[in-house]
């Protein structure tokens, strides 16, 4: 029989909750929850829930990870409803469902379990647990089962849990907005139904009115007004002057320009004979791509209010607009709005204002901060609609595009309506303020600059536009007027000058937070841009999203963010650089997971010396830095060709077809080494070809093809080959450098060198490149090769802590940085890297106190406990469930001293050291026992030993 001290177990109706992070529904004593988990619980109340599981995380809001049901008395087919409900609603991944000793674990962010194959709703559970028998199959110790692990996150370590429990394509919201595009071409395929603008103006209008029906704010008595017997907004969108007179009156009950429609609209639906085909269409009364399905499988009260925004990325006009995902929006947000800022916000009555807002999605957010702040400042009673329509006007929002600025109406007024029960809204006219020309505004920020000036700006939050053509010409003022005062703008980017021009528009004091292409941190181009940012405002964090590839769907755009406050930098100011990574809960967008190990406190004089450091920290931090550090002072392969009299280097010659290009007859008729046919094990000779007739782009010249000559692929594996006699020609992916015949011996010199060197070569090279793993993943520049050091006895000189820290970034950052949980550090578990850990770990401590060893590990599900004893001490794990709760307790009583951070725990308890991690071999890497040991030889310092 499993023991009491299984959470499940132990649960009844009414209950209260005596097991950490697990908060009961029953009762008041939820009610002093804090904001971010005071919203989800009163949500999860209307559910009907007894439970919801949290996961605590340091420094922010607890993270919802289940509700949990008990003897609910709900039949099968009532708790299929409730079941699609929760999965439309989205917030929380899981639900336990517990009847007497059976446990049903369901799904939420995954495809619809409870739908059936044709169609109808039904009852299914992902896995089940008896809690009568044993708890002792493989089945039974599935980690979903353990409530360690929900409370911790390292459910989620494991990609193939994360797989099985989330889906960043089949979950509700990315789903309905696949099934809404599909929608939207199955319309556009219908010839002649209705121009584009006015036939997705009906369908956004359709999505909201399908909230307002399922809402119960609109009753069959509205529709059968305007269209007799009509019970349903459908039914109404087929009779062109029933629809026009429908949205009048919409318009005219709730206000805010929202079912405005104008004249050349009014006019072609009053006429329209293509409503009746669209109606079908769009209300599923037709089988095309499924849409039978759209309206059932959707419950849009349940829905988030700014998913309707994610229309914008289908329906906005300029296709270069990137939809910024709501997981991210939140992260970002949570960073700036904080009790703190908006306590500030309300006492000065600063706006909250993003500069090129798009359909809203940063607006709702940082409104439904505001309605929440308000909230938990007056008890968590409900605003009244003055209060609501008075915190939407603290909101700012600008963009070019007219339709996207309707949407962001449409969104902040569906967030007003979240705020108000069904009751207030029914009996309130003219319920939505008008934003649109008031709060919201169509045109171009940089023509808005000087209105904005006069403004009470507290706040900057958003996602310029990433472009290097600045279009407006409030925009090309404003770069005269940047390149006067500054220099070049690098890469014409719009993005650099939106966050040049806003800053000076906070108040003192404000803060600013938007996102930024990754050049601006690793650009050779951006140093004087990104030096004038850290001299003159106070830079206080620095989010990096480069490792995150897809975070913008069909976009690969690699993004930083920036937190700056609008105040001289204090001068003893730590920057922090964050580095985030592609985990399983990133890729399912269900949030981000940022490791101890990717927290990097930077001076800020180091920053501003050492434009580097940011690739460094992207590889591991202190030590990765120290290592190019000491390199880069050699000599490089650079300088050594530059002292060499009649040597030639550097690219293959270009395929042409442009006015530049011209025949070459040393090319043309020659043979030709394909890029791809050097490889780490050579070269593939069959592969060798003879080059035709056509042009070729700046032709090189004969000596660059004419041996003796050293090829080396811009590659991250630096394949070369030394061709000692003979002509070959190769194209500019391949760096040659070519000797006079007397001077092969010095050709075979740097040969050597890169087969001797070659690990340390790779690792430094990821470290420096201009290209790898962030334009190419696994692409050099020929600058990359020639800058790598090259001294005089061609010996790097390399320790063994050096080496280390090399052989990681070949092994394994390189890969994590392109492959995030598919990568071995996230797909292995720690075992693989436990002894090299702990020989590190020992080897370091031990040039101080010469006694330390490691005892045997211990693990629990998702996590583990190494031990390392000095002297000859033992840990006796016959009590282990009862070791674990003293662990506990001491990390608690340590947590304010900075031992624990992010599931990364460090204790000491007498002789014993105490290393708590993920099961992952991300945590027990070499080089991260490198790190580990530094921190402890300084702890221990700090205490006396």
């Amino acid at each position: 029989m499993p023991g009491p001290r299984h959470w499940l177990q132990a649960l009844t109706p009414g209950a209260t909750a005596s097991i950490d992070g697990l908060v009961a529904l029953k009762g008041d004593e939820w009610r002093q929850a804090r904001p971010g988990q005071y919203e989800v619980l009163e949500r999860a109340a209307q559910y009907g829930a007894d439970f919801v599981y949290f996961r605590e995380l340091d420094g922010r809001p607890p993270v919802a990870q289940a509700l949990v049901y008990v003897d609910d008395a709900l039949t099968d087919e009532a708790f299929a409803a409730l079941h699609r409900r929760l999965w439309n609603w989205g917030a929380v991944p899981l639900v336990y469902r517990k009847r007497g000793a059976r446990v049903d674990l369901l799904r939420c962010a995954h495809a619809p379990d409870f739908l059936a194959r044709d169609g109808r709703l039904h009852y299914h559970a992902f896995a089940t647990l008896d809690l009568l028998t044993r708890i002792d199959s493989a089945a039974e110790r599935a980690a979903w089962w353990d409530g360690e692990q929900l409370r911790s996150g390292s459910l989620w370590d494991a990609p193939d849990v994360c797989a099985q429990l989330c889906s960043a394509d089949k979950s509700a919201h990315p789903s309905l907005i696949h099934a809404i595009k599909q929608l939207d071409e199955d319309l556009h395929d219908q010839r002649n139904l209705m121009p584009e603008p006015l036939r997705r103006r009906l369908l956004v209008l359709s999505l909201l009115i399908a909230y307002l029906e399922d809402r119960k704010i609109l009753e069959p008595a509205v529709f059968d007004r305007h269209r007799p017997g009509a019970t349903r907004f459908f039914e109404v969108l087929e009779d062109g002057p029933a629809l026009v007179g429908l949205l009048a009156e919409l318009e005219q009950r709730f206000n805010g320009d929202v079912f405005l429609l104008g004249a050349d609209e009014r006019a072609r639906l009053l006429t329209s004979k293509s409503l009746g085909r669209f109606a079908a269409l769009v209300g599923g009364r037709t089988t095309a791509s499924g849409q039978m399905e759209l309206w059932r499988l959707y419950s849009f009260s349940d829905l988030p209010v700014e998913l309707i925004s994610h229309v914008y990325e289908l329906f906005v006009v300029d296709r270069s607009a990137i939809y910024t995902p709501p997981f991210l929006v939140r992260m970002l947000v949570d960073e700036v709005l904080d009790p703190m800022r908006l306590d500030r916000l309300f006492e000065r009555g600063e706006l909250i204002l993003d500069p090129a807002c798009g359909s809203g999605v940063f607006l709702v957010e940082a409104y439904q901060r505001l309605v929440s702040h308000w909230r938990s400042r007056h008890g968590w009673r409900r605003p009244d609609i003055t209060t609501l329509r008075d915190l939407a006007l603290q909101i700012r929002g600008i963009d070019v595009n007219p339709q996207a600025i309707e949407l962001a109406a449409f969104s902040l007024c569906l967030a007003l309506c979240e705020a108000l029960d069904v009751a207030t809204i029914q009996r309130s006219p003219r319920l939505f303020p008008k934003l649109q020309g008031r709060s919201l505004h169509v045109g171009c920020f940089f023509d808005a600059r000087d209105d904005l000036r006069a403004a009470n700006v507290g706040v900057i939050l958003g996602n310029p536009p990433f472009q290097s053509d600045l279009g407006a010409p409030g925009a090309v003022t404003s770069c005269k007027t940047f390149v006067a005062e500054h220099g070049n703008l690098p890469d014409k980017q719009l993005a650099y000058l939106f966050l040049h021009d806003c800053l000076p528009l906070l108040q003192p004091g404000g803060v600013l937070c938007v996102l930024q292409p990754y050049g601006l941190f690793y650009n050779e181009g951006t140093v004087a841009l990104r030096g004038g940012l850290f001299e003159r405002w106070d830079v206080r964090e620095v989010l990096d999203l480069i490792s995150i590839r897809g975070i913008f769907g069909r976009a690969d755009t690699k993004v930083v963010a920036v937190i700056i406050e609008a105040q001289p930098p204090p001068t003893d100011r730590q920057i922090l650089h964050a580095v985030f990574r592609r985990t399983g809960s990133v890729s399912a967008q269900r949030g981000f997971d940022i490791d101890y190990y990717d927290m990097h406190w930077l001076p800020r004089q180091s920053v501003l010396a050492d434009p580097a450091i940011w690739r460094s920290n992207l590889l591991g931090g202190g030590r990765v830095h120290d290592f190019v550090d000491r390199l880069r002072r050699m000599r490089t392969l650079a300088g050594f060709l530059a002292d060499q009299d009649g040597w030639d280097h550097g690219e293959g010659f270009i395929a042409g077809g442009g006015a530049a290009s011209e025949p070459a007859r040393h090319i043309t008729g020659k043979p030709v080494l394909p890029s791809a046919a050097l490889t780490a094990d050579g070269v593939d000779e069959s592969a060798i070809f003879t080059w035709d007739a056509r042009p070729i782009e700046r032709p090189r010249t004969r000596a660059r093809f004419t041996a003796p000559m050293l090829l080396i692929r811009e590659h991250i594996d630096l394949p070369n080959t030394l061709r000692r006699t003979g002509y070959l020609t190769y194209r500019h992916q391949i760096l040659g450098i070519c000797a006079p015949k007397a001077q092969l011996p010095r050709l075979e010199r740097i040969k050597r060198w890169l087969d001797t060197e070659k690990r340390v070569l790779q690792a430094y090279a990821l470290a420096t490149s201009r290209k790898a793993l962030t334009q190419k993943a696994t692409t050099l520049t020929a600058a990359d090769i020639t800058d790598l050091p090259f001294p005089d006895s061609g010996n790097l000189e390399i320790s063994t802590n050096e080496q280390i820290v090399a052989d990681d970034i070949v092994d394994f950052y390189s890969d994590f940085i392109r492959l995030g949980e598919d990568s071995p550090l996230l797909a292995r578990n720690a075992e693989d890297g436990l002894p090299g850990f702990c020989a590190v770990y020992t080897r370091q401590l031990n040039t101080i106190y010469t006694n330390l060893r490691p005892c045997a590990a211990y693990r629990w599900p998702g996590v583990v406990c190494q031990p390392f004893v000095f002297g000859d001490g033992a840990v006796d794990w016959r009590g282990v469930d009862e070791l674990r709760a003293r662990l506990r307790k001491l990390l608690e009583q340590r947590r304010h001293g900075g031992l624990t951070l992010h599931r990364i725990s460090r204790v000491f308890d007498g002789p014993f050291v105490f290393l708590l991690k993920p099961d992952r071999l991300r945590y027990w890497l070499r080089s991260i026992a490198l790190r580990d040991a530094d921190e402890t030889l300084a702890d221990l310092r700090a205490q006396g030993f």
